[in-house]
């Protein structure tokens, strides 16, 4: 008996041609082009969700800050006094703030009547950025940046 012999080329056809199959393969394509679409849109509202600014990674040394809001309310740093309102004389810096190193830094001081532009209701909350709270003394300072 005389066995044929296919050629090599002709069984290869045959297998890959069983293995594509074009329906498989859109569908795979749809269901990869599904995922990453939500993959992509998770990540889009994640990144949304993030806050617009992070904190720093290492706490800065505050410690000059609260001594130049000492310095100004005891009278060691000269801070002219101006008049606010008839009768209410305050520090500039309370007002106007005061700049250190290159930034412009406000205050108050809770439990008193306060003229920086957050007691004023000019800046929202969400505009400031608060750097320290000094319980230390006889009163609480706070001290922010508006951002």
């Amino acid at each position: 008996m005389i066995k044929p012999m296919a050629s090599a080329s002709a069984e290869q056809r045959f297998s890959i041609k069983g293995l594509i199959r074009p329906r498989r393969v859109s569908l795979f394509a749809v269901m990869v082009g599904l995922e990453l679409g939500l993959l992509f849109s998770m990540l889009g509202w994640l990144l949304s969700a993030a806050p617009s600014r992070t904190p720093l990674a290492v706490t800065p040394d505050l410690t000059p800050l609260t001594r130049e809001i000492q310095g100004r309310l005891s009278g060691a740093i000269v801070d002219p006094l101006i008049e606010v309102k008839p009768g209410v004389v305050i520090r500039s810096s309370n007002v106007r703030g005061f700049r250190y190193e290159g930034h412009i830094y406000y205050y108050y001081i809770e439990g008193e009547p306060n003229y920086d532009p957050l007691s004023r209701g000019l800046v929202r909350p969400d505009q400031v950025e608060i750097m320290l709270r000094d319980e230390s003394g006889a009163q609480t300072i706070v001290l922010y940046r508006v951002n």
